[in-house]
């Protein structure tokens, strides 16, 4: 069998190899589907595509919390990569001037910020081994400038970027404290996936707000 059918075993509620190992790991992810469906009744071009975007992330981590193996875990990454890149990218459209030069500077501003948190993260993982991915905490950071840069062009749109720069290390802290907290309180990975369905409502919610001079 290829290696990347091999089952892995890296969360709390997980205890065999089978298929509904984690149910309430899997079922927790209806949180992505409900805010997928939330977004595509707004009916805009845009908050559609980021919709099909939120649900496919839904139905990626779905596939990691039954089918876990390497494959699925890495379906799962290329989903959220899919929405961060296309959020960096749309995010100018908010901004007072735009162009598809300020598009790609802003999806290499959170290529910039992904890779400088795993370099910082790398460095300290022998000491803090609790530390996230640099993916997520890298894509928090972008997310902070982002707000900032869009609170002078379209505000209402900031403060849903806010809340969800707010929301997020909660979500984060629950993803990493799954197993330390195993033995005591059990697995908060379904938090995660709770309020990160949450964060990628309000990012996108705010993402799509039209600007007042539109």
């Amino acid at each position: 069998m290829s290696p990347w059918f091999n089952s892995v075993d890296i969360y709390c509620e997980r205890l065999d190899a089978s298929f509904w190992a984690e149910p309430v790991n899997a079922i927790s992810n209806l949180s992505f589907l409900v805010a997928g469906l939330l977004l595509w009744r707004l009916k805009s071009p845009r908050t559609t595509l980021m919709a099909i975007l939120v649900i496919l992330i839904g139905l990626g981590s779905f596939s990691f919390h039954t089918y876990a193996n390497r494959l699925t875990g890495l379906l799962d990454v290329i989903a959220i990569a899919l929405y961060l890149v296309t959020f960096a990218f749309l995010i100018p459209k908010q901004w007072s001037r735009s162009s598809v030069l300020i598009q790609l500077g802003s999806v290499l501003l959170l290529i910039i910020c992904i890779v400088l948190a795993q370099l910082l993260i790398s460095n300290m993982k022998p000491v803090l081994s609790w530390l996230p991915p640099g993916m997520y905490l890298g894509s928090w950071f972008a997310l902070i400038m982002y707000a900032l840069v869009t609170q002078y062009s379209n505000s209402p749109a900031a403060r849903f970027l806010w809340l969800a720069i707010i929301v997020f290390p909660f979500s984060l802290l629950s993803r990493q404290l799954d197993i330390p907290f195993c033995e005591s309180i059990g697995g908060t990975h379904w938090l995660w996936h709770l309020l990160n369905g949450l964060t990628l409502y309000l990012c996108s919610y705010g993402l799509c707000l039209k600007r007042h001079s539109n």
